[in-house]
Protein backbone atom coordinates (compact mmCIF):
# COMPACT_ATOMS: atom_id res chain seq x y z
CA UNK A 1 0.00 0.00 0.00
CA UNK A 2 1.25 3.49 -0.99
CA UNK A 3 0.54 6.79 0.37
CA UNK A 4 0.05 9.90 -1.46
CA UNK A 5 -1.46 13.38 -0.25
CA UNK A 6 -4.82 12.91 -1.71
CA UNK A 7 -4.59 9.33 -2.73
CA UNK A 8 -3.93 5.67 -1.23
CA UNK A 9 -1.96 2.93 -3.86
CA UNK A 10 -3.15 -0.67 -2.93
CA UNK A 11 -3.60 -4.13 -4.57
CA UNK A 12 -6.46 -4.47 -7.18
CA UNK A 13 -9.40 -6.06 -5.42
CA UNK A 14 -12.22 -8.20 -7.17
CA UNK A 15 -14.60 -5.50 -6.54
CA UNK A 16 -12.01 -2.75 -8.06
CA UNK A 17 -12.89 -4.21 -11.71
CA UNK A 18 -16.29 -3.43 -12.33
CA UNK A 19 -15.09 0.57 -11.94
CA UNK A 20 -12.08 -0.45 -13.88
CA UNK A 21 -14.08 -1.70 -16.85
CA UNK A 22 -16.77 1.61 -16.94
CA UNK A 23 -13.76 3.83 -17.54
CA UNK A 24 -12.40 1.24 -20.09
CA UNK A 25 -15.67 1.78 -21.97
CA UNK A 26 -15.53 5.70 -21.57
CA UNK A 27 -15.20 6.68 -25.07
CA UNK A 28 -13.33 9.76 -23.92
CA UNK A 29 -10.87 8.06 -22.07
CA UNK A 30 -10.33 5.61 -24.50
CA UNK A 31 -9.83 8.51 -27.41
CA UNK A 32 -7.25 9.80 -24.70
CA UNK A 33 -5.35 6.15 -24.46
CA UNK A 34 -5.39 5.82 -28.11
CA UNK A 35 -7.06 2.69 -27.24
CA UNK A 36 -10.87 1.91 -29.55
CA UNK A 37 -10.68 -1.58 -29.30
CA UNK A 38 -13.21 -2.38 -26.52
CA UNK A 39 -12.83 -4.49 -23.64
CA UNK A 40 -13.26 -8.45 -23.21
CA UNK A 41 -16.90 -8.47 -21.34
CA UNK A 42 -17.15 -7.81 -17.74
CA UNK A 43 -17.76 -11.23 -17.01
CA UNK A 44 -14.58 -12.61 -19.04
CA UNK A 45 -12.73 -9.98 -16.85
CA UNK A 46 -14.32 -11.08 -13.69
CA UNK A 47 -13.64 -15.00 -14.50
CA UNK A 48 -9.67 -14.45 -15.03
CA UNK A 49 -9.50 -12.08 -12.07
CA UNK A 50 -6.51 -14.05 -11.11
CA UNK A 51 -4.85 -14.03 -14.29
CA UNK A 52 -5.65 -10.11 -14.49
CA UNK A 53 -4.09 -9.56 -11.20
CA UNK A 54 -0.87 -11.82 -11.68
CA UNK A 55 0.60 -10.16 -15.02
CA UNK A 56 3.99 -8.89 -15.82
CA UNK A 57 2.03 -5.71 -15.95
CA UNK A 58 0.79 -4.51 -12.51
CA UNK A 59 -2.10 -2.79 -11.42
CA UNK A 60 -2.97 -1.03 -8.74
CA UNK A 61 -5.86 0.29 -7.48
CA UNK A 62 -6.12 4.79 -6.74
CA UNK A 63 -8.36 5.30 -3.77
CA UNK A 64 -9.20 8.96 -3.07
CA UNK A 65 -9.40 10.71 0.51
CA UNK A 66 -13.44 9.33 0.72
CA UNK A 67 -12.47 5.60 0.03
CA UNK A 68 -14.01 5.58 -3.80
CA UNK A 69 -11.99 4.01 -6.49
CA UNK A 70 -10.98 6.54 -8.81
CA UNK A 71 -8.79 4.89 -11.37
CA UNK A 72 -5.71 2.65 -11.64
CA UNK A 73 -2.04 3.47 -12.15
CA UNK A 74 -0.16 0.54 -13.81
CA UNK A 75 3.58 -0.07 -13.96
CA UNK A 76 5.91 -2.84 -15.96
CA UNK A 77 9.68 -3.79 -16.00
CA UNK A 78 10.82 -2.89 -19.28
CA UNK A 79 11.75 -6.43 -21.11
CA UNK A 80 14.55 -4.34 -23.02
CA UNK A 81 16.23 -3.03 -19.71
CA UNK A 82 16.67 -3.65 -15.93
CA UNK A 83 15.21 -1.18 -13.46
CA UNK A 84 13.59 0.38 -16.33
CA UNK A 85 9.69 0.69 -15.43
CA UNK A 86 6.65 1.70 -18.37
CA UNK A 87 3.98 3.66 -16.17
CA UNK A 88 0.34 3.83 -17.32
CA UNK A 89 -2.59 6.06 -15.07
CA UNK A 90 -6.35 5.62 -16.54
CA UNK A 91 -8.84 7.88 -14.16
CA UNK A 92 -12.29 8.07 -14.70
CA UNK A 93 -13.73 11.59 -16.14
CA UNK A 94 -15.97 11.95 -12.84
CA UNK A 95 -12.36 12.41 -11.02
CA UNK A 96 -10.49 14.62 -13.90
CA UNK A 97 -8.97 17.68 -12.69
CA UNK A 98 -8.49 16.98 -8.78
CA UNK A 99 -4.91 16.07 -8.41
CA UNK A 100 -5.26 12.45 -8.05
CA UNK A 101 -3.70 11.53 -11.22
CA UNK A 102 -0.38 13.77 -9.83
CA UNK A 103 -0.68 12.58 -6.55
CA UNK A 104 -0.67 9.13 -7.87
CA UNK A 105 1.84 9.09 -9.95
CA UNK A 106 4.47 10.80 -7.54
CA UNK A 107 3.21 7.61 -4.79
CA UNK A 108 4.52 5.70 -7.53
CA UNK A 109 7.46 7.06 -8.47
CA UNK A 110 8.71 7.14 -5.09
CA UNK A 111 8.07 3.26 -5.02
CA UNK A 112 9.97 2.89 -8.00
CA UNK A 113 13.17 4.96 -7.32
CA UNK A 114 13.33 4.14 -3.72
CA UNK A 115 12.65 0.47 -3.19
CA UNK A 116 12.51 -0.72 -6.59
CA UNK A 117 15.79 0.72 -7.44
CA UNK A 118 14.38 2.01 -10.88
CA UNK A 119 17.05 3.88 -13.00
CA UNK A 120 14.49 5.41 -14.79
CA UNK A 121 10.65 5.56 -15.25
CA UNK A 122 9.10 6.28 -18.95
CA UNK A 123 5.77 6.62 -20.71
CA UNK A 124 4.09 7.07 -23.57
CA UNK A 125 1.20 10.33 -24.47
CA UNK A 126 -0.80 11.26 -27.26
CA UNK A 127 0.65 14.25 -28.64
CA UNK A 128 -3.12 16.36 -27.88
CA UNK A 129 -3.44 15.14 -24.18
CA UNK A 130 -2.13 18.14 -23.22
CA UNK A 131 -3.76 18.04 -19.05
CA UNK A 132 -1.69 14.63 -18.93
CA UNK A 133 1.52 16.40 -20.17
CA UNK A 134 1.30 18.65 -18.00
CA UNK A 135 0.42 16.55 -15.41
CA UNK A 136 4.18 14.27 -16.42
CA UNK A 137 6.02 17.90 -16.26
CA UNK A 138 4.76 18.62 -12.81
CA UNK A 139 5.83 15.46 -12.00
CA UNK A 140 8.98 15.19 -13.33
CA UNK A 141 8.88 13.81 -16.41
CA UNK A 142 10.73 15.66 -19.48
CA UNK A 143 9.69 15.05 -23.07
CA UNK A 144 12.43 12.83 -24.97
CA UNK A 145 11.12 12.65 -28.42
CA UNK A 146 7.51 11.43 -30.92
CA UNK A 147 7.30 9.04 -32.33
CA UNK A 148 5.27 10.61 -35.23
CA UNK A 149 1.21 9.61 -36.63
CA UNK A 150 1.82 6.25 -34.38
CA UNK A 151 -1.93 6.02 -33.02
CA UNK A 152 -5.00 6.38 -34.74
CA UNK A 153 -7.28 8.47 -32.56
CA UNK A 154 -10.03 11.23 -32.77
CA UNK A 155 -9.98 10.42 -36.86
CA UNK A 156 -6.61 10.93 -37.60
CA UNK A 157 -3.23 9.94 -37.30
CA UNK A 158 -1.28 11.56 -34.14
CA UNK A 159 1.88 11.77 -32.55
CA UNK A 160 2.77 9.66 -29.54
CA UNK A 161 4.84 11.96 -27.12
CA UNK A 162 7.83 9.77 -25.03
CA UNK A 163 8.45 11.22 -21.89
CA UNK A 164 11.05 10.09 -18.93
CA UNK A 165 12.72 10.68 -15.55
CA UNK A 166 15.76 9.14 -14.52
CA UNK A 167 16.74 8.75 -10.42
CA UNK A 168 19.38 11.43 -10.54
CA UNK A 169 16.35 13.69 -11.65
CA UNK A 170 13.46 12.71 -9.06
CA UNK A 171 16.08 12.52 -6.39
CA UNK A 172 17.28 16.10 -7.14
CA UNK A 173 13.37 17.17 -7.09
CA UNK A 174 13.07 15.83 -3.67
CA UNK A 175 16.04 17.74 -2.10
CA UNK A 176 14.69 20.46 -4.08
CA UNK A 177 10.96 20.22 -2.34
CA UNK A 178 12.29 19.97 0.80
CA UNK A 179 14.67 22.91 0.09
CA UNK A 180 11.73 24.76 -0.30
CA UNK A 181 9.41 23.47 2.35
Amino acid sequence: MLKGNKVLLRSVERRDLNIFYDIWCDEEVRKLDGNFILPPSKEDILNNFNKFVNIDKKYVSIVNEKGVVVGYITYKESSVCKNVYVLGIAIGQNFWNRGYGQDSIKALLKYLFMDMAAHRVELEVLDFNLRAIQCYKKCGFLEEGKKRKACFSYGDYRDVITMGILRDEFIKGILQINLYS
